[in-house]
């Protein structure tokens, strides 16, 4: 019956735009009123209204702005995996509901004595927006339900629809993918926007669901009204000819689609479960491999960065990955160009890893026409070829190189370095180019061309007086800070506080290599680099320019010795204690332990509040035998 009700509603809108809008008429009269008594009639049995529906005049509306919706139950999103394997396992000898995952705007509608009481986002998952005036002029969206309940699911837009509608944009304006549209047109403020976009509900379940079974779930949404996610009811035995049953039947339907969700039948054994503090622990999506492209190879971009490397940036015709416009990717080094043997032309795949970073992955012409440029497109000296870390990287000579000089600047503000707020790079480029800055220290002199700064586009005496007094604040900084600043090649945080704690502005630059050696953390290349960086002349002179701006440093406090000095942690999921997880990471080097991003064989401890995540630190942790602690255990350790 829904679909018969769907298929006459479809029939009448297509007549009446037909009639009204171009005057030719594909129904008589009389056609049209048997089909519209006929709809009236099966509405009436169904008690299904749907927006959409010539029988409804739902007016539009206008808000002022979108207010803020609470979820008492968190919308959580789900693990992921990309291995069959990993979903067989999942299974177990479990029946499963395999569904679609569908990429739009995840959403919430809310019914009460018998109305749609409320729409709402996902949004963080435990605060969304509130957009019940749009969900009401949804495509396919039910006004009315004979019971109260909570239906989740994803607003989208087809593929078929979004091409349409995105061929009315001019192009400049036009959008990279339907996940993107969707989510702007249910964020309209006037819903007569968001009707003409033919946005659809998807629902896939039903919050604090009274069945016992998700399949039960599903059904009774489609006999509500709903359209329902395409799903498959599947075991460990059969799993693996549904996947590919499903993703045919997204292609067909049109469906914007990133992947699968697996989710157990038995709503009990579900709900025993429970959850991380990210993911339930019920269901887990079955992401697609990256996608990979063809593309046309268009040239290299050549950037210089502080320390005179030049990275190569290969560009490429852009090409949609993921709902994402792409047209770089990094090349890395002169070995990896040269194994391409790229030409203006060839035809080139793209993919991005872990659908994040963009990658060129083969040349398919390889006519090895392209040579990489032989001068900094900055400064116009000639590059240099180096050996570092056993690959060859091109290099600007030019210390006074303005790319680096910028480079150096930006580096020296940072956040975890002297944190010079309103410091842009853009801001640092315009002062290059005026001449107000032609070294790092000349930041604390910028007081000299108050007058040419106040005159600049953008930046009157309020922006001025703020960057100034940002400056001048870091006059008095923790020497760390101040080390990590400076630049020194692969001195990175924690080796910025290992010097710090071993030497003070005085003796910094008397320390000999084999001083350096002797601390724990550093080993013989990073020593290297420091030493090479303190005895260099011009390293030196900066050093003391800085200085003699009047830069002051907090003293330092002997504390005892730490109870988990030398120790290794890693850090991950969320905090309660801390601030962030930097903060956390932060404490723990300041007593003198080591921070890592992986877990290893080394690894002492692992952070985790959640010690039954699902997470790869986790069940790498566990496969390692290393101890999982919570941020108060981690405080316990230290005697806090």
């Amino acid at each position: 019956m829904r679909s018969k009700l769907q298929l006459l509603i479809e029939q009448l809108n297509h007549a009446n735009h037909e009639y009204y809008n171009l005057n030719e008429p594909v129904l008589s009269d009389k056609e049209y009123d048997k089909l519209y008594d006929e709809l009236l009639q099966l509405e009436k049995e169904s008690n299904i209204l749907y927006s959409n529906s010539p029988s409804q005049n739902v007016g539009y509306e206008v808000k002022s702005e979108l207010t803020k919706v609470k979820h008492e139950i968190p919308l959580l999103s789900l693990d992921k995996t990309k291995s069959l394997d990993e979903l067989e396992e999942f299974i177990g000898d479990k029946e499963c509901i395999l569904s679609i995952k569908l990429d739009g705007l995840a959403t919430k509608i809310s019914y009460q004595n018998g109305q749609l009481r409320q729409g709402s986002t996902r949004g963080s998952g435990t605060i969304g927006e509130d957009i019940s005036h749009n969900v009401k002029v949804f495509k396919n969206v039910p006004l009315n339900s004979d019971v109260d309940v909570t239906v989740v699911g994803e607003s989208i837009i087809t593929d078929n629809d979004f091409n349409i509608i995105n061929e009315q944009f001019n192009e400049e304006d036009k959008y990279s993918n339907s996940r993107n549209l969707v989510s702007g047109s249910v964020r309209q403020l006037n819903s007569e926007i968001c009707k003409d976009r033919h946005v659809k509900f998807i629902a896939y379940g039903i919050q604090s669901s009274d069945f016992n079974f998700k399949k039960s779930e599903l059904e009774s949404l489609s006999r509500q009204g709903f359209d329902v996610v395409p799903y498959k009811y599947v075991s460990s035995e059969n799993f693996r000819e549904a996947v590919v049953e499903l993703q045919s039947i997204a292609k067909e339907l049109g469906y914007p689609t990133d992947g699968l969700v697996c989710t157990y039948d038995n709503i009990q054994f579900s709900n025993s479960l429970g959850s991380t503090s990210k993911f339930p622990r019920h269901s887990i999506a079955l992401k697609h491999d990256d996608e990979v492209h063809e593309t046309t190879f268009r040239g290299l971009e050549l950037n210089t960065t502080r320390t005179g490397i030049v990275s190569l940036v290969g560009l490429f015709d852009p090409v949609n990955i993921d709902g994402a416009m792409v047209s770089k990717a990094s090349l890395h080094n002169v070995d990896i160009f040269e194994s391409l043997q790229l030409g203006i032309g060839d035809t080139i795949t793209v993919r991005r890893a872990n659908m994040v970073i963009p990658q060129i992955m083969d040349n398919l012409t390889r006519s090895n026409t392209f040579k990489i440029p032989q001068t900094c497109n900055e400064c116009g000296s000639q590059v240099e070829v180096r050996t570092q870390k056993e690959a060859r990287f091109l290099h600007c000579p030019n210390s006074n190189c303005k790319a680096q000089l910028m480079q150096r600047v930006v580096h020296y503000a940072s956040r975890d370095a002297m944190n010079i707020v309103g410091l842009s790079e853009a801001t640092v480029k315009r002062f290059i180019e005026q001449g107000y800055i032609k070294s790092v220290s000349d930041l604390y002199d910028i007081d000299k061309f108050k007058d040419g700064i106040t005159q600049l586009e953008g930046f009157g005496k309020k922006s001025y007086d703020r960057l100034f007094n940002s400056i001048e604040s870091t006059k008095h900084v923790n020497f760390a800070n101040f080390i990590y600043g400076l630049g020194i090649p692969n001195t990175g945080r924690t080796a910025s506080k290992i010097l710090a704690e071993v030497y003070n502005s005085e003796t910094f630059l008397s320390a000999t290599k084999e001083d350096i050696l002797r601390l724990d953390g550093i080993g013989n290349v990073l020593a290297s680099h420091i030493y090479n960086w303190i005895t260099n002349q011009k390293n030196i002179d900066l050093y003391n320019e800085l200085l003699s701006k009047g830069i002051t440093f907090e003293e330092t406090t002997e504390s005892e010795e730490s109870s988990i000095a030398g120790l290794t942690f890693v850090v991950t999921g969320k905090v309660n204690r801390f601030k962030n997880r930097k903060e956390l990471s932060a404490d723990i080097e300041q007593n003198r332990a080591t921070v890592k991003g992986s877990i290893s064989k080394n690894t002492d401890y692992l952070i985790n509040n959640d010690k039954e995540s699902s997470s790869s630190k986790n069940v790498a942790a566990k496969k390692l035998g290393v101890p999982i602690i919570s941020e108060e255990e981690y405080l316990n350790l230290i005697n806090k």
